[in-house]
């Protein structure tokens, strides 16, 4: 039986192509460079870096997308900002990436992703990543008091950020995921 047929295809962790591994590491390049363009104050922080994820999601599925993300994650925190890695904040890391795989993967690479499907995806990376896990991180991490009152605190200016930044990361990432030069290139890389 062959395995790359199985529906549960994107759940394991596809053989990559040595192109497609290139591709995979010239995405966490991206990753790198998108988020030293990043807005950040001790609360917010606004990135571009999702756009890099979801094509991770798109072409690589969850488990790698997830991998990656965290790689990149403990890679920029302990070595290019000097700062300590922390596996509370990497939980939100990996959450998004097994979301960005969950939504955007598709056995035909090719194919336009739908605006729900997409809207669906940015809204769980929105609420359950950016505002409730790393909210309670941040609170974990950097409160000495950990409480109801303290999160909400945390999570008030978080929420306007997200609210305001929702509908930009949206057609952001519809745009970056069904430009032609993206399905082109999925077409030649991947749909073989």
């Amino acid at each position: 039986m062959n395995n790359s047929r199985t529906r549960f295809l994107k759940w394991g962790l596809p053989r990559l192509s040595v192109q497609q591994l290139v591709l995979l590491a010239a995405l966490i390049a991206l990753s790198f460079i998108l988020g030293r363009v990043s807005i950040t104050t001790q609360i917010i922080r606004i990135s571009f870096v999702f756009l890099a994820s979801s094509l991770m999601g798109k072409w690589f599925g969850p488990i790698w997308t997830m991998l990656a993300m965290v790689l990149t994650d403990f890679v920029k925190v302990t070595f290019i900002s000097g700062g300590t890695w922390s596996p509370i904040m990497a939980i939100g890391v990996a959450m998004a990436g097994l979301i960005y795989g969950g939504f955007f993967y598709q056995e035909k690479k090719d194919q336009k992703l739908s605006w729900w499907n997409i809207a669906l995806a940015v809204l769980c990376i929105t609420v359950f990543v950016n505002l409730i896990t790393n909210t309670l991180a941040l609170m974990f991490l950097f409160s000495h008091h950990h409480s109801w009152s303290v999160f909400t605190g945390m999570l008030a200016p978080r929420l306007m950020k997200s609210v305001i930044f929702y509908p930009i990361q949206l057609v952001l990432t519809y745009w970056m995921l069904n430009n032609r030069v993206v399905l082109d290139l999925s077409k030649r890389l991947f749909n073989k």
